[in-house]
Parts: C-alpha cells; sequence; structure tokens
C-alpha cells in the first residue's frame, strides 16, 4: 500500500521520532494542500471539557476536548461524522466531515440528534508548511495509513498509536510493543 498525504490519511509517529509533541502520537490529516497540511493529534486527551472553556455556548452540551496540536492552541476544531447536515460542514473521507457552523452542531447535541461519539474536538492543530512533511516522510517520522469512522470515533485514545502500528502487521507488529522506555522494560 503506497499512500501519500491527503484529507483522511492517518499518520502515526514512527518509533524514532522523539519530539515530545509527536513522540507516539496518531494524526488525522484534515487538510493538504500545495501550502501545506493540516492534521489533528486523536490520542492525546485533555483534563478539560468543552463546557470548561465555551460554558456559554454550549447549552450544556458537554464533549472531551483534545490537543490537536501544538499550532495555535486558541482555536477550536472538531471532527465529527454527522454530516452536511451542519451547514459548512466539509466531507474529508468517506463518511468524515470537518468544521460546519458551531451553532448548529450545539442545535444537534441539545436535541439529541447526535452524541459525544459523533464529535472530536481538539484544542490547536498539527500544521506543516509545503513540503515540510513529504520531507518527514521521506526522512521516516511518520507511518502513513488510512483513517476510518471506527478509528476517530470508536476506538480508545489509550494505547491507540500501539494499536495502529500493530494493525500494518510485519515489523510493524513488534516495533508496536516495545516499550516507550526501554529501560523500563
Amino acid at each position: 500500500m503506497n499512500l501519500h498525504p491527503a484529507p483522511g490519511i492517518v499518520l502515526a509517529a514512527a518509533h524514532t521520532l522523539t519530539d515530545p509533541n509527536f513522540k507516539r502520537s496518531v494524526i488525522f490529516l484534515a487538510q493538504h494542500e500545495s501550502s501545506g497540511t493540516l492534521g489533528y493529534v486523536i490520542n492525546r486527551p485533555l483534563q478539560q471539557t468543552l463546557i470548561d472553556i465555551l460554558p456559554d455556548e454550549t447549552r450544556g452540551f458537554d464533549a472531551p476536548l483534545y490537543w490537536g496540536g501544538p499550532c495555535q492552541n486558541d482555536t477550536l476544531h472538531c471532527v465529527h461524522r454527522i454530516g452536511t447536515v451542519i451547514p459548512g460542514a466539509l466531507e474529508i473521507a468517506d463518511g468524515i466531515f470537518w468544521g460546519g457552523q458551531f451553532d448548529a452542531l450545539m442545535e444537534m447535541f441539545v436535541s439529541g440528534g447526535a452524541t459525544n461519539e459523533d464529535i472530536r474536538f481538539f484544542v490547536g492543530y498539527a500544521g506543516w508548511s509545503e513540503e515540510q512533511l513529504a520531507g518527514e516522510i521521506a526522512e521516516k517520522s511518520w507511518i502513513l495509513t488510512e483513517s476510518s469512522t471506527k478509528l476517530l470515533f470508536d476506538e480508545a485514545h489509550k494505547n491507540l498509536w500501539s494499536r495502529v502500528v500493530a494493525s500494518l502487521g510485519g515489523e510493524y507488529h513488534i516495533i508496536a510493543g516495545t516499550p516507550e522506555h526501554p529501560s523500563l522494560n
């Protein structure tokens, strides 16, 4: 399988990537253009929830928050499987949508038309400038795989990196089983 960066692709950090921002991270790519790439770390939950940061705008609906990456940590983003019933939502992979009008999202939750399992909220994002991601992939810092609604919305975030890497089989199965700190083995 020869994958290239594109909306809907998942990046798993190579076991050799030691940058604390991305070590053992799993990133869902939402946008990939000639000018750059944007994605969200999907396996780093925060202690805060949506109501903690937007108490007045959520109309009582609460949802977990995830650290999306080191860029613009004063921004809120969402990926969901609600669909284009949300004005402005863009389908970026089969059954996976990005953004849309926040008020319409909140209305879906308040009315019972959607649940926490249908959406992921991210504070900040991971971003790469033009050709930066291609260079990191060439250096073997990232392993590319396909996304799915199950991966984004149904899989538990705990040990997600190991599960994603192991699912690639072969040598990746062995890599996925290595402890983060081999000296503790």
